[in-house]
């Protein structure tokens, strides 16, 4: 999903308590407000703004994973998965 459009779906399979969702974000415009600088400037934006990702998951009840595609596929191929604690 490009830019917060991917907050937007993990927002949206939170409001109806999916069990699990997988995003792969591609566009990162944006989506680091909140991450601190330092840990914007160490890990570069996209990675900062998923590990936001991640803790927001976590925090809403979310066991949380990355994983990648082939970078010939796109080389924004990191994927963010998501399952419901019980």
């Amino acid at each position: 999903a490009c830019g917060s459009l991917t907050d937007k779906v993990l927002e949206y399979a939170m409001d109806i308590s999916a069990s699990a969702a997988a995003v792969m974000p591609c566009c990162y415009t944006g989506t680091d407000s909140g991450v601190p600088y330092g840990i914007r400037r160490m890990l570069g934006v996209s990675l900062a703004a998923d590990v936001r990702r991640s803790f927001y998951l976590q925090e809403n009840g979310y066991h949380v994973d990355f994983a990648t595609i082939p970078k010939a596929i796109t080389p924004m191929n990191r994927l963010i998965l998501d399952e419901r604690r019980k």
